[in-house]
């Protein structure tokens, strides 16, 4: 906990160096997972006038009225497609953005639990080395929006119980409700936070967690009438998405053969921390330095509870049979916290054993592996990422359009969903399956 200034520089150059590696192939190419196409297609329609906030705009043929998510997030992003103008590479720069500002409050929590913002790569470590994690960083996905206003909220909860001052929680429900704005029902699960808050700190009541969390339901709820009151269309979207995705989609469409599904992709993403962690264990407990895994004490219950803020983020989507990996990604950066705050006692004391000569090495080392990954990037400008054959048959086949905003294909190709994006993200072009042109 007293290292100096430097002895941390390797590890930033390594995790920055790490990151730029890990999405060398996805960063600077074109090609997205077809969910981030169609999305940054309605926020591209929505910066241009196609479509509004509350009734987005998808194409001709597939959602004219886009209300399957809630339309937040797609509205920020068109704010970027307005100040930057429509080019392939907005939606990348505006996930990337998404997941640079979880980094930044992943860090900021971890200041505000440790008192030392220098040790922050630790968590951040351990939250990029889960495959998820890098892969949507420039997927575009609207969890990469939610992610950032759930890591808010628990921030200014964190900050409002430092403080003792109730107007952090009232702050915190605002962010919350931008969070459920953003992508729906899974980024309310920081409402049990004061309730793990409170369990775990002797010089509370555990009742006062629950009432705060019954606080925050309240404010929530005042915050969504006066939206509706405010913007009385709101009321009507939030109804039909509701009834779309969360009764339609969410209780109704399957898309795994298991409720357990998300609990293997759980463990599948904490594989990688799980091992690192449990190294440093081994040798915490068999080094002649301390015995103990928790060396300092507060680490120990916010271990505790960022691991069952966590679980509680990614458990409750058993409930639905409609599950996806992604849909756990605002929960992923606790676990990372929770395995840092193990992990904390056990990497100071093995810093501390550096040598002079060792520590003379590791930053031209770290900085090798960052230059890599710079390297890497730039060789893969003009490249294509993923769907090479697809975006170059849209490109081929804009002109010969004629400028036409409809064009037939057939029945087969009209159920590749992939398809609707890249041509209304390219060419602001509609499919048809033929036989519906015929009728």
């Amino acid at each position: 906990m007293t290292q100096n200034r430097s002895n941390n520089t390797p590890f930033w150059l390594l995790l920055i160096g790490l990151f730029l590696i890990l999405v060398s192939k996805s960063l600077l190419t074109e090609g997205m997972f077809f969910d981030g196409v169609t999305y940054a297609s309605v926020s591209r329609n929505m910066a241009e006038g196609q479509g509004t906030f509350w009734n987005p705009h998808y194409t001709l043929t597939l959602y004219p009225e886009f209300r399957q998510h809630p339309p937040l997030a797609l509205g920020m992003e068109a704010l970027f497609f307005k100040a930057l103008g429509d080019h392939w590479w907005v939606e990348k720069a505006y996930s990337v953005l998404m997941f640079l500002l979880s980094g930044l409050f992943i860090a900021l929590i971890w200041k505000r639990t440790t008192n030392n913002l220098r040790w922050a790569w630790l968590p951040l470590l351990f939250w990029l080395v889960m495959p998820l994690v890098t892969w949507s960083a420039t997927s575009n996905l609207l969890e990469n929006t939610m992610s950032v206003f759930v890591l808010l909220s628990v921030f200014l909860m964190i900050v409002g119980y430092q403080r003792n001052h109730k107007i952090w929680l009232l702050l915190s429900a605002f962010t919350l409700l931008l969070a459920f704005l953003s992508k729906g029902f899974t980024g309310l699960f920081p409402l049990v936070f004061p309730v793990l808050y409170c369990a775990f700190d002797p010089k509370r009541r555990w009742i006062q967690g629950p009432i705060d969390t019954f606080l925050l339901m309240v404010t929530l709820s005042l915050l969504s009438g006066v939206m509706f009151l405010v913007f009385p269309a709101s009321f009507a979207y939030l109804k039909d998405y509701f009834n779309l995705q969360v009764i339609g989609g969410g209780l109704h469409e399957v898309t795994t053969t298991s409720r357990f599904y998300i609990v293997f992709a759980l463990l599948q993403q904490l594989a990688i921390p799980c091992v690192l962690a449990l190294v440093l264990v081994i040798c915490k407990t068999k080094s002649k330095v301390n015995s103990k895994v928790f060396e300092f004490p507060p680490d120990k219950a916010w271990f505790y509870r960022f691991l069952i803020l966590g679980l509680l983020g990614v458990l409750p989507i058993m409930v639905s049979v409609k599950q996806r990996d992604f849909y756990m990604l605002a929960a992923l950066p606790f676990f990372a916290l929770a395995f840092g705050h193990l992990s904390l006692s056990m990497f100071t004391a093995f810093t501390l054993k550096i040598t002079p000569n060792l520590h003379k090495w590791m930053t031209p080392g770290a900085s090798a592996i960052l230059l890599i990954g710079i390297v890497l990037n730039l060789c893969n400008i003009g490249k294509y990422g993923r769907d090479e054959a697809l975006i170059k048959e849209v490109k081929q086949r804009i002109p010969e359009s004629e400028g036409d905003n409809v064009i037939e294909i057939s029945p087969q190709e009209y159920t590749q969903w992939a398809k609707h994006a890249y041509y209304m993200r390219y060419g602001k072009i509609s499919l048809n399956p033929t036989q519906q042109l015929n009728n």
